[in-house]
């Protein structure tokens, strides 16, 4: 039954009867003791266990009573509900919020819209015609069909919810954003981690991962992940024939594309056939324009505008027009391109005094820094009693093993790279 005894191979074997529905839901687990003898390991391997299937959601413990699987699912949006609140802090780097100094004027753009719209009665269709045109023009490869959802999320949790089936695996990055990972789960799939380099996934991890034949690809292509990788046309050519010979659909989350200093790549330029592509503004744009674009496989596109139009669930066609008026108005690029620029340079500054301070950031572009860090949680204590906020990587980790990692957000401007490089670097020796 467990042939790797490992703490994560005995997570991982009984993560898969608990999806599997082999073990059932508020079953009552051995002890940890009781489990250590059986299997001839020590009891620090099976509490490892233990924490790793706690992280996941799976199961959950009373120090009186014992531990009990909790079940796939039972907890939608865990990750993302784990991420602490704001802090009461001077500086809150624990979320890359964009800076509002840098969003250009949605005023004019929503006036434009207003004005050119018969808001007084429902739209003919659900996609602005003025943004289809716009997109259409911009997309990096000839997708078969196209939709509009609220945002990115919506968009990837629509596709999950149109292509996965319980106990489908998910490949998704080594480190990703808790709020897939989230949606992973919450489609009571199971995620199954590919490691990655600052190009992207390895080609030999990918191949790996795929002898688990898995339903889906959810890959975020740069920018957004938080280990800070941005998928060159190198690695994407690498990846091709791999995924070329598998009945699997890419899902690809590309959001931030429009403040990325790095070159447009997607796999749908090679498997188009196999290629969903989104992606969204509120980052580059403002958070208000809750927009998402999904494009590509005909048949899973279409499933989702008609899940659309059942249920009402599109953005308005004004804030759809405005975001067209902004993607075409010189002005608002330009004030894009600045902001771009000027993200760039801010995380450079972090990643330059981390580097000075013998620490190893990951990645070439984001919003974020991802840094190694052995006292993670210390380092973090340390931060916050000194007025500063950062994350904790262990929400962005499909077994939790970021909690050895933090996330740094460098969207805002600050002074303090050094002080914060300082305090990772004693809590790394």
């Amino acid at each position: 039954m467990f042939t790797d005894r490992s703490a994560r191979g005995i997570a991982d074997r009984l993560g898969d009867l608990i999806h599997s529905g082999e073990i059932a839901q508020g079953l009552r687990l051995p002890t940890v003791r009781a489990l250590a003898a059986a299997l001839h390991v020590g009891p620090t391997t099976i509490a490892s266990a233990w924490a790793q299937l706690r992280q996941r959601g799976l199961i959950h413990s009373d120090r009186r009573r014992g531990s009990f699987v909790r079940g796939p699912g039972a907890l939608a949006g865990r990750r993302f509900a784990s991420l602490p609140p704001s802090p009461p802090v001077r500086l809150d780097l624990s979320t890359a919020y964009p800076d509002p100094a840098l969003l250009p004027d949605l005023s004019g753009p929503m006036a434009v819209a207003v004005a050119g719209a018969h808001w007084r009665t429902y739209p003919d269709d659900t996609v602005d015609v003025h943004l289809a045109a716009v997109l259409h023009a911009t997309w990096p490869f000839e997708a078969e069909d196209f939709t509009v959802t609220s945002g990115a999320q919506d968009a990837v949790h629509r596709v999950a919810g149109v292509v996965l089936q319980p106990h489908d695996r998910v490949l998704v990055e080594e480190f990703a954003a808790a709020s897939l990972l989230d949606i992973v789960e919450d489609h009571r799939a199971q995620a199954v981690p590919v490691r990655c380099d600052d190009e992207g996934p390895l080609p030999e991890a990918l191949k790996a991962a795929l002898a688990t034949r898995p339903g889906m690809l959810l890959l975020q292509t740069r920018m957004a992940s938080p280990y800070g990788h941005a998928l060159s046309r190198r690695r994407a050519r690498a990846l091709t024939p791999l995924l070329a010979g598998h009945d699997i659909v890419i899902v690809e989350q590309d959001i931030v594309h429009e403040l990325a200093p790095t070159p447009d790549v997607s796999l749908g330029e090679f498997l188009p056939e196999q290629t969903l592509l989104v992606r969204s503004w509120n980052k580059s744009h403002g958070p208000h324009l809750r927009v998402g674009a999904l494009a590509g496989i005909g048949r899973v596109v279409s499933r989702v505008r008609a899940r659309q139009k059942a249920t009402g669930g599109w953005p308005s066609v004004l804030t759809q027009r405005a975001l067209a008026q902004m993607l075409t108005d010189p002005r608002t690029r330009e004030t894009i391109r600045r902001a771009g620029a000027t993200y760039h340079h801010r995380r450079q500054q972090m990643v330059q005094a981390l580097r000075e301070h013998g620490l190893t950031p990951t990645g070439v572009a984001g919003l974020s820094v991802w840094v190694p860090v052995r006292d993670a949680a210390t380092a973090i204590r340390s931060l916050a009693a000194d007025g500063i906020g950062i994350a904790s990587g262990a929400p962005f980790s499909v077994h939790g093993d970021g909690r050895s990692h933090v996330r740094i957000a460098t969207t805002l401007r600050h002074d303090e790279h050094r002080r914060i490089a300082r305090v990772l670097a004693d809590a790394h020796r």
